[in-house]
């Protein structure tokens, strides 16, 4: 006599195998979200601190006294965004043409072809 499953087992064993499938590909979107400094010792420090790490959403970037908002950003894949930012920098308004590349817990921030690498906070 054939086992029978239920169909509510057999969708939960679907499900399972393709989340652990996901967990094996790189995180995709949202790569460069999160907070990122220099050094990690800047990771607790406050936003009132000149040293203060740098806060980046989907839709812009905090430190201290600098805020942008990000324009037309899109991804080349692979880990890689870019496009403007609109700056306020301690009340002085800005632009520049950016590109963030993530690669494991570093980024890669390029502001009008000034690169700098930085860490993913924990």
């Amino acid at each position: 006599m054939p086992a029978h499953r239920s169909p509510r087992l057999i969708t939960a064993a679907i499900f399972a195998g393709v989340m652990s499938g996901i967990a094996a590909f790189p995180v995709q979107a949202a790569d460069y979200t999160g907070t990122w400094a220099a050094d990690l010792s800047q990771c607790k420090m406050g936003q009132d601190s000149q040293d203060a790490p740098l806060i980046i959403t989907a839709k812009g970037s905090d430190q201290h006294e600098s805020h942008c908002t990000f324009e037309g950003l899109k991804s080349s894949g692979a880990g890689e965004w870019s496009g403007k930012a609109a700056c306020s920098i301690e009340g002085d308004k800005q632009s520049f043409d950016i590109k963030m590349t993530v690669s494991g817990d570093t980024l890669t921030l390029t502001e009008d072809g000034a690169a700098r690498d930085l860490l993913r906070c924990p």
